[in-house]
């Protein structure tokens, strides 16, 4: 599934085909001891994470 993590300061991640515990995700972003998460390979401070958003997937058919 594809999703845009939108951050505090404008700027947005978007991942494409991420597959991620969600259960452990949220547990990570709740949890006090930890101040940044990998998402996509960037490591971001977890503060500046405004929503991370499901992106629907536009499909092309072609009329083969």
């Amino acid at each position: 599934m594809d999703y845009q993590v939108q951050l505090n300061n404008g700027q947005a991640i978007n991942l494409t085909n991420a597959e991620f515990d969600v259960a452990a995700f949220t547990a990570m972003l709740n949890d006090q001891k930890i101040n940044f998460v990998n998402i996509g390979g960037a490591i971001i401070n977890k503060h500046i994470i405004i929503s991370v958003l499901p992106v629907a997937v536009i499909e092309t058919q072609s009329n083969d």
